[in-house]
């Protein structure tokens, strides 16, 4: 980002924006922790998985972040919710129930994440987008694999070259749904600045030609918006009509406390099955 760009102009140029050292390098192992604490609690109750025929090895549960008791502080760390209030520029900051963890590697290849994934191929292209992913690596990405390749300014073009985020430990990275982007990305030991497009190349490098991830992969992904009629379509077009959002949103389920702490942390929280939810 350049020193001349404020948060929101970089973002609204690039379609990406990171702010580094965010959190400690203390806090990011305590995070590592309460993930694995958290995924031993998840597991007791049934609501871990893993995906089928595909070629990702990563862990995951059913149920978003403001459910699980070791994580909801983190999704609604003030520096998180800041940093998305800067972004969005907006004070009314809404959640809807989109967000999730994952341990170990996942799935490669470029892909946007709105409704209108092809370039200007309906409503998310014709005003102002208003919603926004990030993304927290519990793992230095600088220099080793596992980390995010994006397509700068491809939330406005169809495509463009890719790059290397490079986020370390304890950086916050923001995307646009409608960036071009690819995660788990592959890093070649004696050409680490290259990045390969190709899902089917990546996929097939052999080990002897890959950097290596620095330890087990742990990501937090959380979704926030401002308030627009893109928020309104995305949660009745996508949330509520594919089978394993649906039985994501229904597995989070918020007790008292969760919803006291995102009230005090100024964050609208949109509960979209309201029938599902009980007090635990």
């Amino acid at each position: 980002m350049s020193t001349l760009q404020s948060i929101p102009e970089a973002f609204d140029n690039q379609g990406y924006v990171m702010k580094s050292a965010l959190f400690s390098a203390e806090e990011i192992q305590s995070f590592r922790k309460r993930v694995y604490q958290q995924y031993e609690i998840d597991e007791s109750k049934g609501l871990t998985f893993q995906m089928s025929n595909t070629s990702s090895k990563a862990r995951y549960s059913k149920g978003c972040l403001l459910s699980k008791d070791k994580l909801r502080e983190i999704l609604l760390d003030d520096r998180i919710t800041g940093f998305a209030r800067e972004i969005l520029q907006t004070d009314k900051l809404i959640y809807f129930g989109d967000s999730s963890y994952q341990i170990g590697t996942g799935l490669r290849g470029f892909h946007r994440d709105c409704l209108d994934r092809e370039f200007k191929s309906g409503p998310d292209w014709e005003s102002k987008y208003t919603l926004i992913r990030l993304g927290l690596y519990l793992q230095d990405h600088s220099t080793y694999s596992g980390g995010l390749k994006v397509k700068p300014g491809t939330h406005e073009k169809a495509d463009g070259p890719s790059v290397f985020v490079n986020n370390k430990p304890g950086d916050l990275v923001a995307w646009s749904l409608k960036l071009l982007h690819s995660g788990n990305a592959v890093k070649l030991k004696w050409m680490p600045s290259l990045c390969i497009d190709s899902q089917g190349i990546e996929n097939r490098i052999p080990e002897f030609l890959k950097k290596e991830e620095e330890q087990e992969r742990i990501s937090l992904f959380m979704t926030y918006a401002a308030e627009s009629a893109h928020v309104d379509r995305y949660i009745h077009e996508y949330e509520m009509k594919r089978p394993d959002t649906i039985a994501h949103l229904k597995a989070s389920v918020y007790d008292t406390s969760a919803i006291e702490l995102a009230k005090n942390k100024r964050v609208d929280v949109k509960v979209l099955f309201p029938n599902e939810q009980t007090a635990r």
